[in-house]
């Protein structure tokens, strides 16, 4: 495993950075005290050490501690200063433009031969405005199992950047050409992203796929675990208090899962056929979700859908449908060229939406039998960690380690 981190430097960076604002935001830990240990750590080598020790590849496990060290320090004093000013922050300029150029593109939405309902579903699906959305509706999601497609998320960011893509064909991907085209694609789901109010599961696909995009521009090769990493880390600096946000704990959790267990369960089975091939894809993508956001959606809610995975194949295939279609609309409606067919299109792929979530929503859902509590949801992903690096080592030891959590929690389940 040491040696799968050293490949990924901003997995190190990413849980340093982590560790920082946990211990910022729940231990009374001065900063001072941890500067002044890497002060004297610093003074130690200096002193005891002579140049040639300090400067050789021998010595880099004590650079690196410094570094971790000051790395950790960095990471405490930034969010206590976070700390001392949250809550009083308002919204910049660039945020309220944004806010008012949302309110203008959702004018194109009235003119739609929808019910006020559909309408709001619709505005949340394509620009993330749901101030609107009645709590019935989100409850009806949250039944079928499809209430991430109620936050503008990863899934939708993608589904532009396919669609944006689909669009550019005619420019080569050999020439000049294609730095036009990764740029346009860059601005393209930049764009969506702003437009959509900034969610964090969109601004995570958005960094990763501008990782992707840059990494294609430079002719380098792309290590999922590390750009995964990365955008995280780049959301955490920006705002630390995303930790806690369940959408960002929702969307990590699920793309890292998605990452480990997604080609595993593929190779459950060898489908020759290329329709059920495809929806065996489906399948096994919803269900590697799943397994990393089961214990979160259980310690949150304390239920999950009943159908999530009878809905998953559907609702991929309305909203990639739909979002285009409804982005197309609201662009041409701008510009004064909206053709009555497109809204008729938008019009019936919303209602049978909206249809299809309301008849799947009335199913009940799984619910916990008592409340998923905070040590419960440690074992569960203490035991899930454990089965991971089975999975990846083969060694019997992780294979006890595991057995022997799941004991645990099954003692825990029963005892408290």
């Amino acid at each position: 495993m040491a040696e799968e981190f050293q490949k990924r430097p901003f997995a190190r960076l990413l849980i340093l950075w982590i560790s920082g604002i946990c211990i910022a935001t729940y231990v009374p830990f001065p900063g001072w005290i941890g500067i002044g240990a890497a002060l004297f750590f610093f003074l130690f080598l200096v002193l005891t050490k002579p140049v040639e020790a300090r400067l050789s590849f021998a010595s880099r496990g004590n650079w690196g501690m410094l570094f971790a060290v000051f790395f950790l320090c960095l990471s405490i004093g930034y969010v206590r200063y976070r700390l001392r000013w949250e809550g009083t922050d308002e919204l910049s300029a660039w945020q309220i433009y944004f806010r008012e150029w949302q309110l203008r593109l959702l004018a194109s939405l009235d003119v739609l031969d929808l019910a006020e309902q559909e309408k709001n579903v619709l505005a949340t699906l394509t620009l993330g405005y749901r101030q609107h959305l009645d709590w019935t509706i989100r409850e009806r999601f949250n039944f079928s199992g499809a209430a991430h497609i109620l936050s503008v998320s990863g899934f939708h960011v993608g589904v532009v950047y396919a669609f944006l893509r689909a669009c550019l064909f005619f420019l080569p991907e050999h020439t000049l050409f294609r730095y036009v085209k990764q740029i346009l694609l860059l601005m393209g789901i930049w764009g969506f992203t702003l437009l959509a109010g900034m969610e964090s599961p969109a601004v995570r696909s958005a960094l990763m796929l501008s990782f992707y995009l840059v990494g294609k521009l430079l002719v380098r090769r792309a290590d999922s675990y590390n750009t995964w990493a990365a955008s995280a880390f780049c959301m955490l600096v920006y705002n630390p208090f995303y930790l806690f946000d369940l959408g960002f704990e929702l969307s990590y959790l699920a793309v890292l899962s998605i990452l480990f267990f997604y080609r595993r369960i593929r190779g459950w089975f060898a489908l020759r056929n290329p329709g059920l091939q495809m929806l065996w894809d489906w399948v096994a993508v919803s269900l590697a979700a799943q397994i990393g956001t089961l214990p979160l959606c259980f310690y949150y809610f304390g239920q999950i859908s009943s159908v999530s995975m009878l809905v998953a194949l559907p609702v991929t295939v309305y909203s990639i449908l739909l979002i285009p279609c409804a982005l197309c609309w609201i662009m041409l409606y701008q510009f004064g060229c909206a053709w009555s067919w497109v809204g008729t299109g938008v019009a019936w792929l919303t209602s049978s939406f909206c249809h299809f979530i309301d008849r799947m929503g009335r199913i009940p859902p799984l619910a916990a039998s008592r409340p998923f509590t905070p040590l419960l949801l440690a074992l569960s992903y203490a035991t899930l960690l454990a089965f991971c690096i089975y999975l990846y080592n083969k060694e019997k030891r992780y294979l006890f380690a595991t057995l022997s959590l799941l004991l645990l929690f099954s003692l825990a389940l029963l005892l408290f």
